[in-house]
């Protein structure tokens, strides 16, 4: 890619996802891809004082309505899960999502099952009917696990998904289960291109559409997934928990998307600190909307603070299958 054009932005990432014969589609490499597409993106804006959103047509809405994620990292009992939620609501968040399944994989134990449906209540009785509950499933279930949870979810009114119920790799278990539940089932965080996107949208296996601009390819591959869920009356709720880069370039797209309904915000809640750090702007949450960006480019900028955060061998590793990862590393 040296000594490449970084306007010419369609050619230079076509050329690269299709020069070698198995086309680079591992989530790697389209990672990096969305990273240096994202970047030329920023370029350009700010070579021509813009905004993404407005370099690609204008924005279809003024502010973006986000939910809040990651507010449960200081759980310890179910009591802590009212209080945690208590405080999303008073930020002043029409909904938050959730993980209320532990370490669980395949099939939850009587306990285990028990006690997530507890959680979930506790949450709905602290929240109330108003405030959307979002419930992730973090692919961790077969299929009649998943529907027995979700006929249990079917009892709620304010429950607006039951997010990636079963591994990824099951687009037919996501079309039993969207075809059998009340629940509306979201996925699509772990799917790459908008190739992977194709057959769930035929069958009907997903309600809400969740692609992560990391993970799919960039800016131009998310607009891609959002026409194709368009035309399939699909709605848009894109996956965002890697960072603010990632917040801003991602409200640039959303900007743009008639089919939005939500947007995932971990900013407020389970970033460390040094996260801010490092760059000079953080999306300002206001009655569970954020203003979209303002400055050229993506919106934000690095500092070069940068180089005092970079990664190492004896960082903790995320594993969501262990037990107390719900923390995310804070204390």
């Amino acid at each position: 890619m040296i000594n490449r054009d970084p306007f010419k932005i369609r050619e230079l990432i076509n050329d690269w996802f299709i020069s070698t014969f198995n086309r680079n589609r591992d989530i790697i490499n389209i990672s990096m891809i969305s990273g240096v597409e994202s970047a030329c993106f920023d370029l350009m804006g700010k070579h021509y004082g813009s905004t993404i959103y407005n370099l690609l047509g204008g924005p279809v809405w003024n502010k973006i309505m986000v939910y809040a994620n990651g507010w449960y990292t200081n759980i310890n009992d179910i009591e802590d899960w009212a209080k945690e939620a208590k405080k999303v609501v008073n930020k002043g968040y029409k909904a938050l999502k959730f993980d209320p399944f532990g370490a669980g994989s395949g099939f939850l134990d009587y306990d285990e099952y028990k006690k997530s449906m507890e959680i979930i209540r506790t949450v709905h009785d602290t929240v109330g009917d108003k405030t959307e509950m979002l419930i992730e499933g973090h692919g961790r279930f077969n299929r009649s696990m998943a529907m027995k949870i979700g006929n249990e979810l079917d009892k709620y009114d304010n429950i607006g998904w039951f997010e990636e119920p079963v591994i990824p790799e099951d687009i037919e278990g996501l079309s039993i289960l969207s075809h059998n539940l009340k629940t509306p089932v979201a996925a699509g965080e772990r799917l790459i291109t908008f190739y992977d996107f194709t057959e769930p949208f035929k069958k009907g296996s997903i309600s809400i559409a969740q692609p992560d601009l990391i993970n799919t390819g960039g800016i131009i591959e998310m607009l891609k997934i959002g026409a194709m869920a368009g035309a399939n009356n699909i709605a848009m709720a894109p996956h965002q928990a890697e960072g603010p880069l990632n917040t801003f370039t991602t409200l640039n797209v959303d900007a743009l998307l008639n089919n939005l309904k939500i947007q995932e915000m971990f900013d407020e809640f389970a970033f460390p600190e040094w996260v801010n750090d490092i760059v000079d702007k953080k999306p300002e949450v206001h009655n569970g909307y954020v203003k979209l960006p303002d400055k050229p480019g993506i919106g934000i900028n690095l500092k070069n603070k940068i180089d005092d955060y970079t990664a190492s061998e004896n960082d903790n590793d995320f594993n969501l299958f262990s037990s107390g990862w719900e923390k995310r590393g804070f204390k």
